[in-house]
């Protein structure tokens, strides 16, 4: 059973995970896949080595995640709590069920159809 060999990477700029796997004697970069996820920047991709692997498979996936600096980390909670003062306003408010819409059917004449009358 081949394996897959994982590693597991943090930078702080997206642009060092091109720059470390230039330094790592790369043959080839497969697969890559951006994701944000709950507002963290994860990139992964699949690194075929220019040297020979010999135990498992011959390619290794890289998963990168950036680092948040501190000005990203503090403006990532101020808009938390931001949101979180804006919900607890929101719950203060009562609730108003709005009015239920009724709606009332006419019945219309048929129309007449009548020929065209010439004079």
């Amino acid at each position: 059973m081949i394996r897959t060999k994982w590693l597991r990477l943090a930078v702080k700029d997206p642009a060092d995970i091109l720059r470390w796997a230039a330094a790592q004697n790369t043959r080839r970069l497969d697969d890559f896949r951006h994701r944000m996820i709950h507002g963290r920047e994860f990139v992964s991709f699949r690194l075929v080595p220019r040297y020979r692997v010999e135990i498992g498979t011959t390619d290794i996936v890289v998963v990168a995640h950036v680092v948040a600096t501190k000005r990203q980390r503090m403006i990532a909670a101020v808009a938390a709590l931001c949101r979180k003062i804006a919900d607890a306003i929101a719950a203060l408010r009562p609730r108003i069920a709005p009015a239920p819409r009724t709606a009332e059917l006419y019945a219309f004449a048929p129309a007449k159809l009548s020929s065209p009358s010439v004079r």
